[in-house]
């Protein structure tokens, strides 16, 4: 199967040798490579041309393409662009700071041809903490073995609320591409805006789709400060509500309740780690708490 690995690229001078280099080594190398540049304003796109040139002769077989924005406009917009231009069978994104492991690509191909899977998630290695994620044993019940590091989830959209499942994290998903043709990247979301995008997918898949997770290290993922995850508020007011919360607010549907539940605490919790003082915290609070007090009762009440 053809695979196509969509990078967004913005300012990550110090790693994107590291990430061009772990695809140049791949045991079974993507037939697409797609990066798109978010209008980097340091040296991301010399040193991005300087390892594409030096691995060279391991990408004779690939197709790799670059895009160099003219607007910075965030990592949503760039893997929309890459997603539009994608051709094969397969899409991953990787971030342009991580590092799929060298088998990862030949394996993923393999377990969705086997297997017939419609979407996999992947299981990730932090560095430098060495934290291993995702830890199963509180939704392991959720699914069903097919060996002894593959899973199938029969129930995608209960399990994607876990509060130990990363779906998104990482950009650790490796989906079919003919799932992808209308959905697309919220553009103007500073957090969990790939739990976002992949709950929508997975409520878009008819006729019983295949979703598995391949609980191993397959993606090397860098925790830079600074990322959007890591950023420091001054004021209360800089965090947003999550996407999937204003769009779900008022839903019904016990999934997108039991979601909102999860990713309400993870902005909660968020918020108690980056704001700078008890008054901001309190501010937070006092502002959120009618939608962090329903979406906790969300929370709790949803089955194990």
């Amino acid at each position: 199967m053809k695979h196509t690995v969509v990078i967004p690229l913005y300012n990550k001078e110090a790693f994107i040798y590291d990430t061009i280099r772990s695809l140049a080594f791949q045991e079974k190398k993507a037939s697409q490579i797609i990066i798109v540049d978010d209008f980097s304003t340091d040296q991301s796109m010399f040193l991005l041309k300087d390892a594409l040139a030096f691995f060279a002769p391991q990408f004779l077989l690939t197709e790799v393409e670059i895009i160099e924005l003219k607007e910075n406009k965030g990592p949503g917009h760039a893997r929309n662009i890459g997603m539009g231009l994608a051709t094969g069978d397969l899409i991953s994104f990787l971030d342009a700071d991580d590092c799929y492991t060298s088998s990862c690509l030949k394996e993923v191909g393999l377990i969705m041809e086997q297997e017939n899977i419609d979407v996999l998630v992947l299981g990730l290695l932090l560095i430098p903490s060495n934290y291993y994620l995702p830890n199963i044993s509180s939704f392991k019940k959720e699914m069903t073995s097919l060996s002894n590091e593959l899973f199938l989830i029969p129930n995608i959209l209960h399990t994607i609320s876990s509060p130990d499942f990363i779906m998104g994290v990482g950009s650790n998903v490796v989906i079919r591409k003919k799932h992808l043709e209308n959905i697309r990247y919220e553009t103007d979301v500073s957090l969990n805006e790939g739990i976002d995008f992949w709950y929508r997918v997975v409520k878009s898949l008819k006729d019983k789709p295949k979703v598995a997770l391949l609980n191993k290290v397959c993606i090397e993922v860098r925790e830079v400060e600074g990322s959007l995850s890591r950023i420091k508020y001054s004021n209360w007011k800089e965090l947003k509500i999550p996407v999937t919360i204003e769009r779900y607010h008022k839903s019904t549907d016990k999934y997108d309740q039991q979601l909102m539940g999860m990713l309400s605490q993870r902005w909660l919790e968020h918020a108690m780690e980056r704001l700078p003082s008890w008054r901001q915290k309190m501010l937070f609070l006092i502002n959120h708490s009618k939608s962090l007090i329903r979406n906790w009762y969300y929370f709790k009440k949803r089955p194990n």
